[in-house]
């Protein structure tokens, strides 16, 4: 408790308060937001919420991200059942770490006030709706573990490092292992270069205690996952949705070096492929970042060896990005935005030689830095501060729905638009929603529960290219009412309609 108090300086409450308000704006899992326009973060809560009814993810209700991530919103609906008031506090307080990691790290180098600065410029650059998109993502935690991960590295020798380190990061693997299980490429880098640096040094005494420390972080969080789900009997339906599915059906691709290597020549933020300009852009973009990295090595007082360790987990970790996570979403890659911290480290020093005894400028700077928010992300437009209720599908059809006494609802064909979480209703079968996987038996149940006219209301979703198979369009107008007709836009631009039918 002292310890804790100890760190409650006017520094951390004023970067603490800052986390609050900014995520206040950016992600629509606040209270700032009426309804979560997220399809991901309300189908992550669907399922959430089906745990506090006895369903467990995969056996029950299919879905195929981590159980921890289920387990996190089951925590919010307990908090709050018809919002995600408890996503936001987490989100505030990631964002709060992420703060005072890139804080620590500059200040090292930096003068106190560029430090801040700097600290302050990478929430607009990081938290872009060309990337942060709607919130809530998996991503956010790899983001908060990967800069604490960089700290230690900086701060302490490999070979010196306290065990505390050891076990906190061994902790990080299991938490995102069960999150996505893709976003543990750094600790994977940081402990097979460990390993091997113990081997060839001889500190075999050193290599024991660490595969020890490690695996009391890892077992502390993995053993309670796999209780709980071997004893609801939800064990081999976790491995075969979780991993099988994920690894043989979700996105497969090629993953040859080849074509990562042609997919870096490009943008990958939804620019258009054929700009000069961008493309010049980013080309320099990257260049400056090999710079920036040198510099820093260069710069700091690190070791050798731990600098070796550190640009192993930049570079590899950006290319098993693209390579693993293929990059599909841009949002994968906020996962990489750790990294930004080279790119704010080259202009630190230029704001120390140039403004250092400008103390005010400095602070001017940080408070445009900080109402960069509104510029770079655009998710406030979404709130109904801004649009009016009548201009939203999830307020229109929720209150049709709440006025039935049969809620009884399929989404059907499409991820999770929200009416689970605003009529406060939970999802009764297994594939209650259409994930982005090719999966024959989720078309065929999701189909079967259309035609078993179980549910009074249906929701349909089609753009441009997506609609509907005539068998089921058919099937809709002999035996469903159609109530309203609204337009939809998401984060990925893609446009259309969303219908909803009532039973006839």
């Amino acid at each position: 408790m002292k310890n804790i108090m100890n760190r409650l300086t006017t520094k951390n409450i004023f970067m603490l308060v800052i986390s609050f308000v900014c995520m206040f704006f950016l992600t629509t899992a606040s209270p700032f937001y009426e309804f979560n326009r997220s399809v991901d973060a309300n189908t992550m809560y669907t399922v959430g919420k089906g745990l506090l009814h006895g369903l467990m993810p995969y056996k029950d209700l299919f879905d195929n991200r981590g159980p921890l991530i289920y387990l996190i919103h089951s925590a919010n609906a307990i908090f709050s059942y018809n919002s995600f008031t408890f996503i936001y506090v987490i989100e505030s307080l990631l964002l709060f770490l992420d703060l005072a990691y890139i804080n620590r790290i500059l200040a090292m180098r930096l003068s106190a006030r560029t430090a801040m600065f700097c600290s302050f410029l990478f929430i607009p650059l990081a938290f872009t709706s060309r990337i942060f998109y709607y919130g809530d993502l998996p991503e956010e935690y790899a983001l908060t573990f990967v800069l604490i991960l960089m700290y230690s590295c900086i701060q302490y020798n490999w070979f010196d490092m306290p065990r505390r380190y050891y076990i906190v990061n061994g902790g990080f693997v299991a938490i995102l292992f069960w999150i996505k299980y893709s976003l543990v490429i750094p600790w994977a880098i940081f402990f097979i270069y460990v390993g091997v640096a113990c081997l060839l040094t001889k500190r075999f005494k050193k290599l024991f205690i660490i595969i020890g420390d490690a695996l009391i972080g890892y077992l502390s969080v993995t053993l309670p996952i796999i209780i709980l789900y071997w004893a609801t009997g939800a064990l081999k339906f976790l491995f075969n949705d979780y991993f099988y599915l994920n690894l043989t059906h979700y996105h497969v691709q090629n993953a040859t070096l080849s074509y990562t290597l042609y997919k870096l020549q490009y943008p990958t933020f939804g620019f258009s492929h054929h700009l000069v300009i961008i493309r010049t852009i980013y080309y320099l973009l990257i260049a400056l970042f090999i710079c920036s990295v040198v510099r820093y090595m260069k710069e700091s007082k690190m070791h050798d060896s731990n600098k070796v360790l550190l640009v192993l987990i930049v570079f590899i970790d950006i290319l098993a990005t693209y390579e693993v996570g293929g990059a599909s979403f841009s949002y994968y890659l906020f996962a990489c935005e750790p990294f930004l911290i080279f790119y704010l480290f080259e202009l630190g020093l230029l704001v120390d030689k140039y403004l250092y005894n400008k103390k005010y400028v400095i602070w001017a700077l940080s408070v445009l830095a900080l109402l960069g928010i509104f510029f770079t992300n655009r998710n406030y437009r979404t709130s109904m501060y801004f649009t009016k209720p009548s201009q939203s599908y999830q307020y229109e059809y929720s209150k049709i729905i709440n006025k039935s006494k049969d809620k009884s609802l399929l989404n059907y064909r499409f991820l999770d638009v929200g009416l689970y979480t605003y009529t406060g209703t939970h999802a009764d079968n297994r594939f209650f929603i259409r994930n982005n996987i090719t999966y024959k038996p989720m078309y065929d149940s999701q189909r079967d529960n259309l035609h078993s006219l179980k549910y009074k209301f249906v929701v349909t979703k089609y753009r441009k290219g997506w609609r509907l198979w005539k068998v089921d369009t058919k099937f809709l107008k002999e035996h469903y009412t159609r109530l309203r007709h609204m337009r939809f836009n998401n984060r990925d631009h893609s446009e259309g309609w969303i219908d909803l039918y009532v039973r006839k």
